[in-house]
């Protein structure tokens, strides 16, 4: 790679880091504004007033790789579509996957609670932030072992680090890395560190699901997210699963009943519950599912176009439909 266009200060990208997070540091380093740091690489991008992680234009990748004298495989793996055919099949900004949250990104102003962060990462001397901070079944830091956050605790502003710098709340000031620990569940942890694993190019090998093919597995993953998280169709699931893990708080924010308006929190409250049904995979879910009498219509409706991994299909036509062969367990033995 020719020397001659690196720039004298090149942070290069650290493990898991995003786009938006990469480029902030190589600001601070350089002393150099934001959109002026783009300008230089780009002339003309739009990148702040985007979902820069998920439409994350080509020629910046290659400029900044050329400027950083890092390898351009390392610079793509800073953007959200390094998990296309792994995570989902397509991500990218004209198609964003159901997995991404989004930031609801309005002239530089971010309206959603999309970019979540660890308190306890950003006070590091050098803090930056995780790519999978970014997606909807990853609440928390496996570093630390606690619940991210998507707001300002004072003034429940969202999250953004390219206005006000990693650590304080753009709207109000307050210091972020000092917000209390909210502690994970250590089977939580567990969970999205071989989700971690699975993203970084390691095979499955969640037991009972070992070998499955990422996109399957996490699509199950989603499916199972979405059906406990659904008011319309998913009480009596959550009845059971709170006889097995206590209260769960699904937190919203706003009146929509969307996966969307869930905050981090919620999110983690489900993943909580997604670990409990993969256990054993597929009998935990079948027999939660029937002791609380719930039918394969309670995980996923009839009369919903949703895309489902055969995995769980596979196990909700086998034990969960009405006249399947082992039907019974959903009726309390046999009749």
């Amino acid at each position: 790679m020719a020397t001659s266009r690196v720039w004298r200060i090149h942070p290069h990208p650290r493990p898991r880091e995003s786009l938006s997070s990469w480029l902030i540091r190589i600001s601070a380093a350089k002393g150099t504004k934001h959109h002026s740091l783009i300008e230089q690489l780009v002339p003309g991008l739009q990148f702040w007033t985007r979902d820069g992680d998920l439409i994350a234009p080509p020629e910046l990748l290659e400029a900044l790789a050329e400027r950083t004298d890092t390898p351009l495989a390392c610079a793509n793996g800073t953007a959200l579509r390094a998990y296309e055919g792994v995570l989902d099949e397509r991500i990218s900004g004209d198609s964003q996957s159901s997995m991404v949250t989004p930031l609801g990104v309005r002239h530089r102003i971010r309206k959603a609670h999309g970019q979540q962060f660890c308190p306890e990462c950003l006070a590091d001397p050098d803090p930056y932030l995780r790519l999978t901070w970014r997606l909807r079944l990853f609440p928390v830091c496996t570093r630390h072992g606690s619940v991210l956050r998507d707001a300002c605790p004072t003034c429940d502003a969202p999250y953004q680090p390219h206005r006000a710098g990693f650590r304080r709340c753009a709207a109000c000031g307050v210091d972020l890395s000092s917000i209390p620990r909210d502690q994970a569940d250590s089977r939580m942890i567990q969970l999205q560190y071989h989700n971690e694993r699975v993203l970084d190019g390691q095979a499955v090998t969640w037991p009972y699901l070992a070998g499955s093919h990422p996109i399957a597995f996490f699509g199950l993953q989603l499916a199972l997210f979405r059906a406990i998280t659904s008011p319309r169709w998913g009480n009596r699931l959550r009845m059971g699963l709170v006889q097995d893990l206590g209260p769960l708080d699904f937190d919203r924010r706003g009146d929509s009943n969307s996966v969307r308006a869930l905050t981090s929190r919620g999110a983690y409250h489900a993943m909580r519950a997604v670990e409990l049904l993969l256990r054993g995979w597929p009998f935990m879910m079948v027999g939660i599912c029937g002791e609380t009498q719930s039918w394969a219509t309670w995980i996923v409706p009839e009369d919903r176009k949703l895309q489902v991994p055969f995995v769980l299909r596979d196990a909700l036509d086998t034990y969960l439909r009405p006249g399947s062969a082992h039907s019974r367990i959903c009726d309390g033995g046999e009749q």
